[in-house]
């Protein structure tokens, strides 16, 4: 059985951690990513540490190229600067894992739902949407998966996989919002 903590206290603790993270000291920083990956891998699994780490690698990529550009054209490199705030940028979204594990959505639904009924509408329809769009991706994958299957192979079949599902899910995305906006609003 997993633990469940009370919505506002995972609040305090997400808002609390972030900031602490963000202000961390370098020399504490290694240790607090260590820690948050230990204890995110007793809450879920370290197969789910470890798709983080992976969902996170483009992200991070993302960043540091665009740091690095910066500083080049500043003319004031610094790669350490990038190495600590891609370990604040890991330790924060272990920390969100960590915590989200932790909440019970329903809960935390009920929750808000007693004090802001509209933005708990809000949210619990957020939720179904995300659940909806992870599902279409996955049963796209597999069509696609079969239909591009040969095409596929190497570095730019998956690049071309990637971006034909990215296009798709979109679409199917906001096709599936504008219906639902349509359901609310009649």
């Amino acid at each position: 059985s997993r633990t469940c903590l009370n919505p506002i206290v995972l609040i305090a603790i997400a808002c609390l951690g972030s900031v602490a993270l963000l202000q961390a000291r370098p020399a504490y920083l290694l240790t607090a990513l260590a820690v948050l990956t230990a204890s995110a891998a007793v809450v879920r699994s370290i197969r789910d540490v470890l798709s983080t780490y992976v969902l996170l690698a483009p992200l991070i990529l993302l960043y540091s190229v665009s740091a690095l550009v910066i500083q080049l054209v500043l003319s004031a490199v610094d790669p350490y600067t990038i190495l600590i705030n891609s370990c604040r940028i890991a330790s924060i979204a272990l920390l969100a894992l960590t915590l989200m594990s932790m909440l019970s959505i329903s809960e935390f639904i009920s929750y808000v739902g007693k004090r802001f009924p509209r933005t708990a509408l809000s949210i619990a329809l957020t939720i179904k949407l995300l659940q909806s769009t992870a599902t279409t991706l996955v049963k796209l994958h597999e069509v696609y998966g079969v239909n591009l299957g040969s095409i596929c192979d190497g570095v730019k079949g998956k690049f071309l996989l990637a971006m034909a599902l990215a296009r798709a899910v979109t679409y199917l995305s906001i096709v599936n919002a504008l219906e639902v906006s349509e359901a609310l609003y009649t």
